[in-house]
Parts: C-alpha cells; sequence; structure tokens
C-alpha cells in the first residue's frame, strides 16, 4: 500500500471532503512522524505498532575503532501481529 492509496481510502470514505485537504492532512502526519523520528521521539500509533530510532554500532574492517549509524526501527502491537500470524503465506 502507498501513500497514495491511503489517500483514496480516506476519500472514498469521507467523500464530503474535498481530496486536496485529505492528501494535505496525510502529508502532515507523514511529516510529523518524519520530523519526530529526526528528533529521536519514539512515536507510538496504538494497533499498529512503535517506530524509533536505534543506534547501531559499525565495527571498521581492520580497526579496533568503531563507528555508528541510525536506523528506524518498527516494532508491530498485538494487534498487527495477530492480523498478519493468522493470514497464510502465499
Amino acid at each position: 500500500m502507498k501513500k497514495s492509496d491511503i489517500v483514496k481510502i480516506l476519500k472514498e470514505k469521507y467523500n464530503h471532503i474535498d481530496g486536496k485537504d485529505i492528501k494535505k492532512v496525510v502529508d502532515a502526519i507523514f511529516d510529523k512522524m518524519i520530523e519526530g523520528l529526526a528528533s529521536g521521539e519514539k512515536i507510538e500509533i496504538r494497533k499498529l505498532g512503535t517506530f524509533k530510532v536505534l543506534k547501531r554500532k559499525k565495527p571498521l574492517k581492520g580497526k579496533k575503532r568503531v563507528s555508528y549509524s541510525k536506523t528506524v526501527h518498527f516494532k508491530p502491537g498485538k494487534i498487527l501481529k495477530r492480523a498478519y500470524k493468522n493470514t497464510e503465506l502465499k
């Protein structure tokens, strides 16, 4: 599913709201999530899961020094886990 799919679904469900306004709201939500993660915040969305930035060690080959990198980690919530565990693999 892409962001455009989310906008389309919301347009169908809330057809009394202009599509451009729905797109602005979806964009604003994702922008705030990106800003939050960039500043080190944890984002918790009930029923879906938690996004957080983790610092990972990267040993440099042939040297004793260690460098670090940051990555975004997603931990699914209980309801999401249940949903995908109950589906068949294709």
